[in-house]
């Protein structure tokens, strides 16, 4: 099985068209699917933003930052 991921933008005729690597045989039979984001933010940045609103992330990131704060200071 081969998989060929290919990100691309809907161009203003909405038709796409896909390069096949030469390496796969001809009459192979394919399966594409199409995926559309309803938002410009992926989940990951969706999860990012949550984070930056939790309560428990951020009091975590603040207990670390002071951590790094105090070993920063310690001469190596």
């Amino acid at each position: 099985m081969h998989a060929i991921k290919q990100t691309i933008r809907v161009p203003k005729n909405h038709k796409i068209s896909i390069d096949i690597p030469e390496n796969i045989p001809t009459d192979q039979l394919g399966e594409i699917i199409l995926i559309i984001r309803d938002n410009k933010c992926s989940g990951k940045e969706t999860d990012l933003n949550q984070a930056m609103k939790d309560p428990l992330f951020l009091d975590d990131m603040r207990n670390v930052t002071e951590d790094y704060k105090e070993l920063d200071s310690i001469s190596w």
